[in-house]
């Protein structure tokens, strides 16, 4: 990665367009300072200061992230995402209550809470980017619900009828009828067939409906890209089971034929092998998606390039889980940074225009923050 100039941050650059390099320029000694105090009052506050905790990260996080020499700023409300939990916290505790008072009950609640769901991501989304800004521009999201909703309809569908058809189950003795095994395994299936599509339908509406003040963003990535992702990490799942699979007979005969009764040391290399190799597997898809992901959106007259790689990416991880299992986790900020700095500092900025082509929109409203601290409770990923 090469720095940008200052002359070159601030003016056009012609007919060529010029790449300004996203740097990150946290470290894991500052960030393990911030986590351990995070911690720590999370702790003492039975959870409470979590929100406050969450604003201190991302301001660190967006401040510590710069394109053209200007960094990002986090304008979240820790008050705000506190409500928003506190709401997720009373919808958890009514669908684990639910199952205990019975089957019936329990999957309506979760037919309900499926029903409400897109609504909370909906609000995530909104107050997420609104609350974002980048050279002191606001970012918004001006995505419509019901096109959520439209995309979240076969997920939606599913958990519907599985409620439905859940109520018509013996609940004393819990002996569902081939009828119903069968019609959750095709449901199952389809839905497996669906994840990519689903996926990309999703990118698609999230960036597609983003914009950096009157900026519009686009998102130009097609189905095929993501069921092209999902393809080869499924190839590679394949290999994993191949290699793991033979790596275990192999050791573990040659340890019987040697005199074991027990192939111990064949199942202690398949583990070691295994885990090493579903770290080249996260890796794979998380470069994969980074890389079509970025490298198909673009704002305004700026496109994004993203060059991330596997086997750098493995490495990462495959260092990070051995540092976090000798740390006892004292590792994580540390481990934290490293994955994040890899992964921004792939992604650069291409554009003829400059970088001071945004311009501020003032209609941008308040949003409630409602979704923003459900969708951290349910552990919902929707960065990128």
């Amino acid at each position: 990665m090469h720095d940008v100039s200052a002359a070159a941050a601030a003016a056009p650059a012609g007919d060529v367009a010029t790449e300004y390099p996203v740097r990150f320029l946290g470290s894991g000694s500052e960030y393990f300072r911030i986590w351990i105090v995070n911690l720590l009052l999370t702790i003492v506050t039975l959870g409470i200061y979590s929100a406050w905790a969450k604003v201190r990260r991302l301001k660190y996080m967006y401040r510590n992230t710069q394109i053209a020499g200007s960094s990002f700023d986090y304008h979240g409300s820790p008050i705000a995402i506190l409500k928003g939990r506190l709401i997720a916290l009373v919808l958890v505790i009514a669908y684990n209550f639910s199952f205990r008072f019975s089957l019936t009950a329990g999957l309506v609640t979760l037919a309900l809470l499926a029903a409400i769901f897109p609504w909370l991501i909906w609000q995530s989304l909104r107050f997420r980017l609104r609350y974002s800004s980048y050279r002191g521009i606001r970012f918004r999201f001006a995505g419509r619900l019901g096109e959520l909703y439209l995309i979240a309809a076969p997920v939606l569908l599913a958990v519907l009828s599985g409620a439905l058809a859940g109520a018509f189950v013996d609940e004393e003795a819990f002996d569902p009828p081939a009828w119903f095994a069968a019609f959750f395994g095709i449901a199952f299936l389809l839905y497996f067939a669906l994840v990519p599509y689903l996926h990309y339908r999703f990118k698609r509406y999230q960036h597609g409906n983003s914009f950096l003040g009157s900026t519009a963003a686009r998102f130009t990535a097609t189905a095929g890209t993501f069921y092209a992702i999902y393809g080869i990490v499924f190839l590679i799942s394949l290999g994993v089971a191949v290699v793991v699979g033979g790596i275990v007979f192999a050791v573990g005969y040659g340890f019987y034929q040697a005199g074991g009764e027990i192939p111990y040391v064949g199942i202690a290399v398949g583990i070691i092998v295994f885990y090493a190799l579903y770290l080249l597997l996260i890796a794979a898809f998380v470069v994969l998606l980074q890389n079509r992901i970025w490298n198909n959106t673009t704002l305004g007259e700026v496109r994004f390039t993203s060059q991330a790689r596997m086997l750098p990416m493995t490495r990462i991880y495959f260092v990070n889980i051995i540092l976090l299992f000798l740390t006892l986790g004292l590792f994580t900020p540390f481990a934290v940074i490293r994955s994040l700095k890899y992964r921004l500092q792939v992604v650069a900025a291409m554009t003829t225009a400059g970088m001071d082509q945004f311009l501020s929109d003032a209609s941008a409203e308040q949003v409630a923050a409602a979704g923003e601290g459900a969708a951290d409770l349910f552990d919902i990923d929707i960065g990128l």
